[in-house]
């Protein structure tokens, strides 16, 4: 009787797990829910590594909302997501882009 158990909790475990790594949003459902933002090369203040990820910009309001994705499988995945309020955006990054 102990064995089904603890199968059933090794399996609720794995299930856990897996759960863990699923993506709340994908790249393909950012682009299709907020088309309205700008492709950065680079994310701002250089916290990303274009090898590990890539961000994206949107202007909602008076506030610029920085959105941080990963790479990973099968697509890329949100995992952060800024808001700063634009004065605050460029005191911290500045007001120039320069594509590298």
């Amino acid at each position: 009787m102990r064995r089904p158990a603890l199968a059933l909790a090794a399996l609720l475990l794995a299930g856990a797990a897996q759960a863990e790594k699923a993506c709340f949003l994908s790249y393909a459902g950012f682009e299709e829910k907020y088309p309205q933002h700008l492709d950065l090369d680079l994310c701002p203040g250089g916290q990303v590594k274009p090898e590990e990820g890539f961000c994206r910009v949107a202007l909602i309001g008076a506030d610029v909302v920085v959105y941080e994705f990963r790479h990973g499988e099968p697509e890329p995945c949100l995992v952060r997501a800024d808001r700063y309020a634009v004065t605050d955006f460029i005191a911290r990054f500045g007001a120039t882009y320069t594509k590298p």
